[in-house]
């Protein structure tokens, strides 16, 4: 049951992100991709995580749709995502356990552009729901980021850099009738593109 409900708060991100494409004018996307450079992997239980380092590395990237509400603050949905590249990680599971491959996201989030031509400063705060394992769907989490950037801007094109902190944390079933989680802490480096239509 709370699977379906988190695959339909999903569909619902992309439903409302293809939406505000139809239906407002004051729309752009926000594109980015990036390194998260691990922190530290902590688990409620030792069993919850096996071969997994003190920190796990991601590389993340995203797709959201926003809406300027107001000069230089933007709201919006999308999806996103990430790879690990600490390898050998498996997560405990009631059956045999599975390999952590990746992890996908549904997200809204919030930014904050201040021009100072041609050059913009970008602040953004993103969180959402993330899932481990589309087979574990019932064992789901959230994601948190906020991050500051540095632009550059052509008419309605902009490019930038950034870095900031991301958390994740999961709940999982290790084994029945027993539950568990874990939590990744992070800080991502990432270059990204928002073009306003």
């Amino acid at each position: 049951m709370g699977g379906f409900i988190m695959k339909r708060f999903f569909f619902v991100c992309l439903f409302l992100s293809a939406l505000s494409i139809l239906g407002f004018s004051q729309i752009g996307t926000n594109i980015f991709a990036g390194f998260n450079y691990g922190l530290s992997t902590t688990t409620s239980t030792d069993s919850v995580l096996t071969g997994h380092a003190s920190a796990i590395h991601t590389i993340d990237f995203g797709l959201l749709v926003d809406y300027e509400i107001a000069e230089g603050f933007a709201i919006g949905a999308g999806v996103g995502g990430a790879i690990p590249v600490t390898s050998g990680v498996k997560i405990a599971g009631e059956g045999e356990p599975t390999d952590l491959k990746y992890f996908l996201d549904g997200l809204l989030g919030i930014s904050y552009a201040y021009p100072l031509n041609p050059v913009v400063l970008r602040a953004d705060v993103l969180g959402g729901i993330s899932w481990f394992d589309l087979g574990r769907l019932g064992e789901f989490g959230f994601v948190v980021k906020a991050k500051f950037s540095l632009g550059y801007s052509v008419n309605n094109f902009t490019i930038y850099v950034g870095a900031g902190y991301e958390m994740r944390q999961y709940n999982v079933k290790p084994a029945a009738n027993q539950t568990g989680k874990f939590t990744l802490s992070s800080i991502p480096i990432e270059l990204g593109v928002t073009i306003r239509f």
